[in-house]
Parts: C-alpha cells; structure tokens; sequence
C-alpha cells in the first residue's frame, strides 16, 4: 500500500505521427501543418532528465512532478492536431486506424518492459512480486494504474509504479478520439471546442472539489487528486484546445509584436517552472490547488512559443539535434529506467552512487536505443507505408514529436 512518503513518479507521453512536410507560413486562419517540428521533441528529453534525476535520488528536484504537465499538454495539443487534420482531410475520423497507431506505438515498448522485467524476476528473488511485478505489469498493460495508485492499492516501490501517468493518458485518448469523432460527424466544428473546454473545467473543477472538500488535507486525498484521470484530465483538454485552435489557423501567420509577446511570456513561463521543479514538492495542498493549473498554462505558452517561433533562439536550443535523439527514445527510456533503478541501486552494488548510476544510465539508453532502431523505428516505416497504401493522406514520420 502507499505510504506518505511515497515516492511519486512522472512520465513523457505525447504523439508521434506527425507529418513529414515542414510546417507552413501560411496566414492566420488558414491550413496548418504540423510538420517535423523538433522542439517539441527536444523538450520532452529536457523533461525526461528530470525525471531521471529525481528518481536517481528522490531528493535533488522535488517538483519534477512539473514534466507531467508539459507531457499532458503536448499530448493533447498534437493528438487533437493529428484528428483535426484527418477529419479536414477526409471528413471523417477513422477510430480503427487511430487505435492500430497507437497500439502500434505504445505496446511493442510497454511488451518489451515488462517481458524484461519478467525475466529479472524469475532470476532474482523480488519480495513482494506478486503485487510489485505481477500486480504492476497487469495495471501497466490493462491501463489502470493511475486509479490503482489514486485508491491506495498499489504496492510501495512498486517496479512498474511510472506508469500511472500513461494509464492517464490511454484513458484520455479513448474518450478524446470519441468525441472528436462526434464532432466531425455532426459537422459542427464548434463542437469540439466545446468538448475541450467542457473537459477542461469539469476536471478542474473536480480537483477543486476534491481540495476544498477535504478536511483535513491529508496524503490521502493528495494522491487521489494526483495520480487518477478525472482531477488530473484538464492539462490535456488544455492541449485539445491549443491543437484546436492551431487546426484552424491561430497559431500561424503571428506579426513581429505578438511574437515578441509570447516570447516574453515564454521566458518568464520558464522560470516559473523552473523555481516549480526546485521548490515545489508534492503531498502540498497549494500544489494541488495552485500549482497544478499554473504549470498548465505556462506549458500552454511553451507549446505555442514553439510552435509560432521555430526558428528562435529557445526553439533552436530545444530543437538541438541530441536532445530530438533523445526525445525519440523517451518513451522507451521512461518505461525502463524506473524498473532499473529499483533493480541496481547502490547500497546491492556497493560501487557509490556515480558509479551505479553511469551502469543504470547504461542499461537503459542501450536498451532504449536496440528498441528504437531494431524495433520503433522499422514498425514505423511499415505505419507509413500503410498508410501510403491506404491513401490516408499523411505519413507519420520517425522524426517528429514522439509519444507515449
């Protein structure tokens, strides 16, 4: 069961199937393109050593639990664009093809994780395996390990325990994709908007409920208000809306001052995250109450300041080519490197910390990169090629924003 000092996890999650033409230049309200934009890769690798560094130690950058909402709110944001084009396109969503995609991208990494980790235990004697492995890899695989972690019922350092975060998502996807699939066949463009922002406060207003409701604000109620879908579901709806709006044409064709403007905001969004991540911990009820929607709307103008300032000096930083590298191999990095923390640590080694985390880091990018290029990478080619077969318009690209 969790305890009160539990160790909380973060995870990347975003899309991958962005297309291969570059992004446009085309005015406002006009056809966007998402295109092969590399700094939303990049920061997800930015986010992702956050969350290494925290769970090295569980000390060093306590509000690491800040990457989840630049996770949520890029998913959200390239999920809704990737539907919106479809439905442009062919005006209609196909759910049969969207979930063989994600199916496509999700599972082989996640089978990958837990058959490794299935091998470790039947070598290594676990205590507790039933629930720490068993139990975890069954919330993994079945996507109910953010309500698992919510209720209480989750095991203490359990080893497939980041995966919460992904539960949250899959959830998210699968009533998302319904909606926009309504909205599309109705022909009523308004309402998705309506869909997102409705999601949006309904989720907010839960947390609310859940914070102002609570007497007295225990651990308890903290991790219920953070680990499960429907308090935690308004950094994706925000993203919804975003990818909404840059579907119609808001995010292009910006003159020199409103750049000016949401650079400005992007740099002070970023320091506030920054101090977020230095002195913010969790189980505190102003970060269930405050902190959680801020770190969304200041994730909200970095998805932006991206996307309508490519070429900018932030944009090329988090676009360098090794930080894109790294963003594509998150997802994999992020389902292995918690299970492998808890298998190597250095009070079994007795090497010191460095040491056992130079061969944690080691297993874990070697792994993550063998997947990448004997297993993402070529699934990925056949999506495309599939996809080229089927006449559906456009090709998932191997270089754009990666996901969960």
């Amino acid at each position: 069961m969790p305890t009160a000092d539990r160790p909380q996890m973060s995870s990347p999650s975003a899309e991958d199937e962005a297309t291969t033409a570059p992004p446009t230049t085309s005015t406002r309200r006009r056809g966007f393109s998402l295109g092969n934009r590399p700094p939303l890769t990049g920061v997800r690798a930015l986010a992702l050593f956050t969350v290494l560094i925290y769970h090295s130690n569980f000390h060093t950058l306590p509000g690491t639990w800040v990457a989840l909402q630049i996770f949520f709110v890029l998913s959200g944001f390239l999920i809704t664009a990737m539907l919106s084009a479809e439905g442009k396109r062919n005006d209609r969503i196909s759910l049969r093809n969207f979930y063989e995609r994600r199916a496509a991208r999700l599972l082989p990494p996640l089978l990958l994780t837990v058959g490794l980790l299935a091998i470790y235990a039947s070598i290594v004697h676990v205590a507790d395996a039933a629930q720490r492995v068993w139990g975890d890899s069954a919330a993994a695989l079945f996507y109910y390990a953010d309500y698992r972690q919510a209720l209480g019922h989750a095991p203490f350092f359990g080893y497939l325990a980041q995966t919460w975060s992904l539960s949250v998502e899959e959830q998210f996807y699968i009533l998302w994709s319904l909606l926009m699939v309504v909205a599309i066949a109705t022909h009523r463009a308004k309402l998705a908007y309506f869909f997102a922002i409705a999601g949006l406060l309904l989720s907010a207003g839960d947390r609310l409920f859940l914070v102002l409701g609570a007497h007295p604000f225990t651990n308890v109620t903290f991790m219920r208000i953070y680990y499960a879908f429907d308090p935690r579901a308004d950094a994706l709806f925000a993203g919804c809306l975003l990818g909404l709006l840059a579907a119609d044409g808001w995010l292009t064709g910006w003159g020199t001052w409103a750049k000016a403007v949401i650079t400005t905001l992007a740099a002070a969004s970023t320091a506030f995250l920054i101090w977020i991540l230095i002195y913010a911990p969790l189980f505190s009820r102003d970060v269930a109450l405050w902190w959680i929607p801020l770190t969304t709307i200041a994730s909200v103008i970095l998805m932006i300041y991206f996307v309508v300032c490519p070429t900018s000096l932030g944009a090329k930083f988090a676009g360098l080519g090794v930080l894109v590298f790294i963003g594509d191999l998150s997802y994999t990095v992020y389902l292995l490197h918690f299970p492998v923390y808890l298998a190597l640590q250095p009070n079994q080694t007795g090497w010191g910390f460095w040491p056992t985390e130079l061969a944690r880091l080691a297993i874990i990018f070697g792994i993550a990169i063998a997947s990448w290029y004997l297993m993402e990478k070529p699934l990925m080619r056949w999506r495309a090629k599939n996809a080229a077969k089927l006449g559906a318009g456009s090709v998932p690209s191997a270089r754009g924003p990666v996901a969960a």
